[in-house]
């Protein structure tokens, strides 16, 4: 569940960046480019906490058990509902 979770947030979080990003180039403003500097920060955290990256990079799993993926789950709908905004 962590994993799909995470590579979610991953794609999810790449597609807010790209709408920002996007904004950006129509309408310059400080706040769009913290929501860009906020997406980053969010992408990195979504890359750092995948389990297939860990195992890429030769980490193995620490402990949390069946509850390692809720803070992929709340990041998940907190992504969700900047993504929706960012079209409404």
């Amino acid at each position: 569940m962590k994993m799909f979770f995470s590579t979610l947030n991953v794609i999810l979080i790449g597609a807010l960046l790209w709408s920002y990003t996007n904004v950006y180039r129509e309408i310059p403003t400080r706040f769009t480019m913290s929501l860009i500097i906020f997406s980053i920060a969010l992408l990195l955290y979504a890359l750092m906490s995948n389990p297939l990256v860990h195992t890429v990079l030769g980490f193995r799993g620490s402990g949390l058990g069946p509850f390692a993926f809720i803070p992929d789950l709340f990041a998940t709908v907190a992504v969700i509902v900047l993504l929706y905004q960012s079209y409404q």
